[in-house]
């Protein structure tokens, strides 16, 4: 009799609960949820084989103010993978990037497959720049970035990715929080903002082949200081 007593007292403590969370507003739920089931994430889009690899970061329109920032995403996106341990060898995107532009046109662009076999990669995670804004139409100081990205198969002169029939690569997005307004108010305030949203559009080239989380807590929280 204890027991029934006991299970049906533990049972009530948990209707109140309940009716307490709904009483509240469905924003108690959510929490509620990510306790229970973990934060949602996202499944990599592509499984990368693990091969000698160079990350090339094209910018043809010359979006990027400066060329810095292309080794800049390059350099992120192959320490990301490497450090996921995707990848146990990669080439410096900088070395790609001085040999095309040493020996490509404006009227003759290389092929991807060169470039990559030019500085003895077998893979080349090729990233087009779309988009890069310090500020948006508005005025407020929230960065965002866009591009599409491709995996070539060097010596097959082939895409791995995404399959041969899109007719273009993958896109990626970024949009930071907002930061300081004070930032904008100098050069290398300028370049510190453009370095930080170079690194979030190569931390999101990344994560299209690792298993990640959906979004990082607190990244949409508040002023950036």
């Amino acid at each position: 009799m204890l027991f029934i007593l006991h299970d049906r007292f533990i049972k009530c403590i948990c209707s109140c609960a309940g009716l307490l969370f709904l009483a509240a507003g469905c924003n108690y739920l959510v929490p509620a949820a990510y306790i229970i089931d973990g934060p949602p994430s996202i499944d990599a889009k592509y499984d990368l084989p693990d091969r000698k690899t160079v990350v090339f970061v094209d910018d043809r329109t010359n979006i990027l103010s400066r060329t810095q920032l292309r080794a800049v995403i390059g350099d992120k996106v192959a320490a990301d993978l490497m450090k996921q341990g995707l990848i146990t060898e990669t080439i410096a995107s900088r070395d790609a990037l001085a040999m095309a532009r040493k020996d490509e046109t404006v009227d003759k662009p290389m092929p991807i497959s060169e470039i990559g076999q030019r500085v003895g990669a077998d893979m080349i995670i090729y990233v087009q720049i779309r988009d890069f804004k310090l500020a948006d139409p508005g005025g407020d100081s929230l960065p965002s970035a866009s591009a599409s990205v491709k995996v070539i198969d060097v010596s097959g002169r082939s895409r791995l990715f995404p399959a041969p029939s899109e007719l273009t690569g993958e896109p990626v997005a970024t949009d930071m929080r907002e930061v300081s307004a004070d930032l904008y108010q100098s050069t290398s305030g300028r370049r510190q903002v453009e370095d930080l949203l170079a690194a979030e559009i190569g931390s999101e080239v990344a994560k299209l082949f690792y298993k990640h989380e959906r979004k990082e807590l607190g990244k949409n929280l508040g002023v950036r200081k």
